[in-house]
This record gives C-alpha cells, sequence and structure tokens, in this order.
C-alpha cells in the first residue's frame, strides 16, 4: 500500500478560513442559534420578552487578522442586564443557553 505524505503549508489557513464552505458553516450556526434565542427570551422575559427577541439578530463580519465570524447579537440597552444579570435584572443567559455554552466558572 502506497503512503501519501502530507505537508500543511500554514501560509494557506487565512484563505482556508475565509472560504465560501467556512463561512457558509458558520452563518448556518448562528441561524441555527438566533431562533433557540428568540424562544428563550419570550418564554423567560415577561414583557420584554417579546421586544427583546425582535432584537437578537445574526451578523456576519471579518475580524481585523482576517478571522470570519457569524454572531447572534441582542441589539438592546439591557441585553447584558438578562444575559449577565443586574440589581433589577436576573441572570437568564438567553444567548449563552442558546449557543448551548457552559456557563463561565467563578
Amino acid at each position: 500500500m502506497a503512503r501519501i505524505r502530507f505537508e500543511f503549508d500554514s501560509r494557506s489557513i487565512r484563505r482556508i478560513m475565509q472560504s465560501d464552505p467556512v463561512r457558509q458553516a458558520l452563518k448556518k450556526e448562528a441561524d441555527a442559534i438566533a431562533p433557540r434565542a428568540r424562544a428563550l427570551a419570550r418564554a423567560e422575559l415577561g414583557s420584554v420578552g417579546e421586544e427583546f427577541a425582535d432584537s437578537i439578530t445574526v451578523s456576519e463580519e471579518t475580524r481585523p487578522r482576517g478571522r470570519p465570524t457569524a454572531k447572534v447579537t441582542a441589539d438592546r440597552n439591557d441585553a447584558s442586564d438578562h444575559e449577565y444579570g443586574a440589581p433589577d435584572a436576573a441572570r437568564r443567559r438567553i444567548l449563552g443557553r442558546a449557543a448551548r455554552t457552559p456557563p463561565p466558572t467563578p
């Protein structure tokens, strides 16, 4: 059996990261997270739940060093209060739970 030798050229990583298949995979994952976040917001945030859910969007960008991203954000002034907690808002981790990320360790 013939052996195949593969040598990875690290100079190609930027092209790989910025390729359409990678960008599509990132967008697909963000598009799957957003509806879960909207559902959690509607179910848990009472009177502001619908407005909070409507503020959840998916955006794509390329970081300064060339890394593409697709992210789910809530564009509200109180979004961080609901995500991380505040004196007048319980910590809900709407976006973190929707993305199925573990909570930060204290």
